[in-house]
């Protein structure tokens, strides 16, 4: 296989130069996002533009202090979002029908789809992007601060600005290891093995499993996401 790239490496950028964004190259980007593909062109998607300092502040907190939360210069909360549809719907006559599950199947199939073509366009033009999965330590508080209604689910956030750091890149898995052919092939131990040798380098430690395990390992931090997540899934109506 060819190593030559055809898109430049992306790399999460945490720290931002204090310098204004056109709000003009802002609603480029968002153009850009909304021509990602979508299912049944429902577009099940918002986007959460977070501009009160206060409130970015609050989100750093609850996110685990991520103080590029609060520094970068725009911050968007992405959402799977079925009640604008339903409201369509309720508009010409027809009664939304009930299925949960599929709606929030593809109402983040959706959301991720646009995110990450955002994402691509910030960084063609020279922007820094990092998304932030830590809004999940406080849902619950994040749903009351954005009045978000019942069909809205915040997935995670997207810090975008002009980069202040240079990150190296960080190393993936092989190939192999996320590639299948016709049918799902379990690893074999030597592959587990070099995959985590391979990826040693993502974090200062060399210890890319106790990374693993920290966050889902039994007692870790997904494990202590669940509950306030199957909270936020019942009050918002994507329950099942």
């Amino acid at each position: 296989m060819s190593a030559e790239r055809i898109l430049p490496p992306h790399r999460s950028v945490r720290v931002f130069r204090a310098e204004p964004l056109p709000y003009e190259t802002f609603e480029r980007i968002l153009a850009e996002a909304q021509r990602a593909p979508t299912d049944a062109t429902a577009q099940m998607y918002s986007f959460i533009r977070i501009s009160s300092p206060d409130l970015r502040s609050r989100i750093a907190a609850i996110s685990g202090d991520q103080t590029h939360v609060a520094e970068a210069t725009e911050f968007l909360v992405v959402c799977a979002d079925v009640r604008r549809l339903e409201r369509v719907l309720e508009s010409r006559g027809h009664r939304p029908g009930a299925y949960p599950a599929v709606g929030l199947h593809f109402a983040i199939v959706d959301a991720t789809l646009a995110a990450q073509r955002l994402i691509d366009a910030a960084e063609a033009l020279g922007l820094g992007t990092v998304c932030i999965g830590g809004i999940l330590n406080g849902l619950e508080e994040l749903v009351d601060s954005l009045a978000l209604p019942r069909g809205v689910l915040p997935l995670f956030g997207v810090c975008l600005g002009w980069p202040g750091e240079e990150p190296v890149e960080r190393p993936r898995l092989a190939l192999s290891a996320v590639l299948h052919q016709d049918a799902y092939r379990e690893q074999e131990p030597g592959e587990i093995d070099a995959d985590v040798t391979r990826m040693a380098a993502i974090t200062r430690s060399r210890d890319w499993v106790s990374i693993l395990a920290r966050y889902f390992a039994s007692g870790g931090t997904m494990e202590q996401r669940e509950s306030g997540l199957r909270r936020v899934l019942e009050r918002q109506g994507f329950a099942w």
